[in-house]
């Protein structure tokens, strides 16, 4: 009981859980359908979407220029998959083994040639290496401050002189319509973390700085405890800018998303493309 009460308590901003969904091997099934759901939080974006994404890509950065792509996050590899068959060279990164396995074999599947390696993007070793860099999915947002700059760091020391950077953020819209929630409850036979019978409890709090946490605490009858965090730093244009030209990188456009739409000023997200300087 005092574990439990220790894992329902508020935590600090971005104090992690009891461990992180992406690397939980009892839920690597549900992460793994997740990318493939658009009604998932966290999902992929339907085929079209994802066309359209990467015919913008190719715009910005026409293959004839900017051939090496990192495909940071890159989950089961969805646009990894549609740029290797455009022509571009890509590397796709992320640290659950389970997507990486799924994207190795449609890769070989479909006699596509990608470099997927399993590793974490907060500490990947690159140098001088890309020509653009994908960070796509609001993923950014999901990492702490400290993260954040090691990231952008990485991705700095890899690109080549002049390289593109295209990533997504969750925007100060989104904080504010935020709505704050604590929930508990039996769970129901078609629940996406577990087929076990288990105690679902759920909360949704909003912390200073456009900061905010949806934290799930599940507790199974044989004793076991799982604690998930998600965080989410949401941004403004300017407080995006001011991080990104500290890391050395100048924020050519913003746009309403990774698909190249015109920038909405009342959207709940937004992307942005990055320059090297």
């Amino acid at each position: 009981m005092e574990k439990l009460l220790d894992l329902a308590k508020i935590p600090e901003p971005f104090e992690e859980g009891s461990v992180q969904i992406w690397l939980d091997s009892n839920r690597a099934d549900f992460v793994l359908k997740a990318h493939f759901d658009e009604n998932i939080p966290g999902g992929s974006k339907g085929n079209d979407f994802i066309d359209e994404t990467v015919n913008f890509i190719s715009e910005i950065a026409p293959l004839t220029k900017y051939k090496k792509i990192i495909d940071l996050g890159c989950g089961p590899g969805l646009y990894s998959q549609s740029l290797a068959a455009r022509g571009y060279d890509v590397v796709g990164v992320d640290f659950n083994e389970k997507s990486i396995e799924y994207a190795v074999h449609e890769a070989q599947k479909k006699g596509l040639i990608i470099d997927y390696r399993i590793e974490d993007m907060t500490n990947i070793e690159i140098e001088q290496e890309f020509d653009l860099a994908l960070l796509i999915y609001e993923i950014y947002s999901v990492f702490n401050p400290e993260n954040r700059k090691k990231i952008l760091s990485n991705i700095h020391r890899g690109l080549k002189s002049g390289g593109l950077v295209l990533l997504d953020v969750l925007s100060e819209n989104s904080y504010e319509k935020f709505e704050q929630n604590f929930m508990w409850g039996l769970t129901r036979k078609d629940n996406p973390f577990s087929d076990k019978k288990h105690l679902s409890l759920f909360a949704s709090i909003k912390y200073p700085d456009h900061v905010t946490l949806s934290k799930n605490v599940l507790v199974f009858g044989d004793g076991e405890l799982v604690n998930y965090h998600y965080w989410n730093q949401h941004f403004t244009i300017e407080s995006l800018e001011k991080e990104v030209n500290d890391a050395g990188f100048t924020l050519e456009k913003i746009y309403a998303d990774v698909n190249g739409g015109e920038y909405q000023a009342e959207g709940e997200s937004f992307a942005a493309v990055l320059k090297k300087k």
